[in-house]
């Protein structure tokens, strides 16, 4: 999420009330907790009880996103899991650190779905950004978990690796805004989409945002003036590296593996699936009908089914236990 040029829908086509579902989603018994990982705090949701025995996820948002982008599809899950959704470092509610590295994120992650009370054999789900950094945990702690989700995010082989930040310019420090309303205005998805669901978008865009004083200290940054900011760090993605080995590394995973595209992504082509279904045939690769991106966003019920119909797969093949 950042501020680039709008894309619209036709108003008819926008659906701005809150259907009841979501409306009963939100109202879910949630849970926040923090947990300690390299010195940082990192903020995580809970939903569901208090079994240790019962299978758990843990959904890991994209770059600049939040928790919260899952607080509606955590509810829709809970009848038979327990569900966790985190704010990775220098995102959300967590902690700020001076320097962000593949490794670290993935520990977050790792740790986190651990202590969450998640099972014996907890499932991560990652999406975009997150997927890469999830892979990097399923690669660290992969014989602890019971499977990783990646949701439009590309595994590319050796020969074609992309990094998205190591050769960019350095990105300019987030904009402060004197008003909420006038922040709240410029929510915008990245990257930019049209969004039919606009309710999901009221619900998530105030959540993107914290108030910020003067010479207050954030990780690197020192704020010059007061008002409304997004709850991002920008440094984050200053020469972070991605790295070559996604094929090797989701190849030899060490525990069950699945990747989910919307089918009207930009990031999607059937050629994708096929490299994927060639590399690990033993890894489920799908498509969400009625998605681009942000899966979650544009088909929330049946991105939910479609992680709910993995995990009971996997959990009749004893992967979670």
């Amino acid at each position: 999420m950042t501020e680039p040029a709008v894309a619209t829908l036709p108003e008819e086509d926008i659906i701005l009330h809150r259907p009841q579902w979501f409306r009963q989603a939100l109202a879910a018994p949630c849970e926040s907790h923090r947990l300690t990982v390299d010195g940082s705090a990192i903020h995580y949701l809970r939903w569901g009880n208090n079994d240790p025995e019962r299978p758990g996820l843990l959904f890991v948002h994209g770059n600049g996103a939040h928790a919260r982008w899952f607080s509606f599809i955590a509810p829709l899950l809970t009848e038979h899991y327990n569900v966790a959704s985190m704010d990775l470092g220098g995102m959300g509610d967590s902690d700020w650190r001076i320097e962000y590295t593949r490794e670290t994120f993935g520990r977050e992650i790792g740790e986190v779905a651990l202590a969450a009370g998640l099972g014996p054999k907890p499932v991560i789900v990652g999406h975009s950004f997150g997927g890469f950094v999830s892979l990097m945990a399923a690669h660290q702690y992969g014989d602890r978990l019971g499977g990783l989700i990646l949701c439009d995010f590309t595994v590319r082989p050796a020969s074609d690796p992309h990094e998205w930040f190591l050769n960019g310019p350095e990105r300019r420090p987030t904009k402060i805004y004197k008003s909420f309303e006038e922040a709240k205005s410029r929510f915008r998805l990245a990257p930019l989409q049209p969004c039919a669901n606009g309710f999901i978008l009221d619900y998530i865009g105030p959540l993107s945002l914290r108030e910020v004083k003067a010479g207050e200290t954030r990780g690197k940054r020192t704020f010059e003036e007061s008002g409304w900011t997004w709850k991002f760090d920008h440094s984050i993605f200053n020469g972070l590296r991605m790295g070559a080995d996604h094929a090797e590394i989701y190849a030899n995973l060490a525990c069950r593996g699945a990747t989910m595209f919307g089918l009207n992504s930009k990031d999607y082509d059937p050629e994708k699936l096929n490299f994927l279904r060639r590399l690990a045939p033993e890894k489920p690769a799908f498509t969400v009908p009625g998605a681009q991106h942000h899966i979650m966003l544009d088909q929330p019920q049946a991105f939910a089914t479609a992680i709910g119909a993995t995990m009971a797969q996997w959990q009749a093949e004893g992967a979670l236990k």
